[in-house]
């Protein structure tokens, strides 16, 4: 047989595998403060309320690229984490109780 054929993969395109991000952020959020910003900025027609969504446009984006750069996904994973905590304690002790898996 010719080494074409025994070659048995299947090439994922890279898109498939990366993280929605939108300006280095996840994708919803950065949307959400957009909006946000996009409101102070524009519907209010206040100089203090365009300085205010500037700020907010910037301090946010910050927080959320590095979040970003952290966890790609943090918004799902970390939520997760939160709720099975108290079922999975990240502790340990030579103490703990012995449990079964049924």
């Amino acid at each position: 047989m010719s080494q074409e054929h025994d070659d048995i993969s299947v090439p994922i395109h890279r898109s498939l595998t990366r993280p929605m991000l939108m300006l280095g952020g996840e994708r919803e959020f950065v949307l959400a403060l957009a909006t946000l910003a996009g409101v102070f900025i524009f519907s209010l027609a206040q100089l203090w309320a365009a300085l205010l969504g500037v700020a907010l446009w910037l301090i946010g984006m910050f927080f959320m690229v590095r979040a970003g750069r952290y966890d790609p996904q943090l918004s799902k994973t970390g939520i997760r984490s939160l709720r099975y905590k108290r079922i999975y304690s990240s502790e340990s002790t030579p103490f703990a109780p012995v449990r079964e898996v049924k």
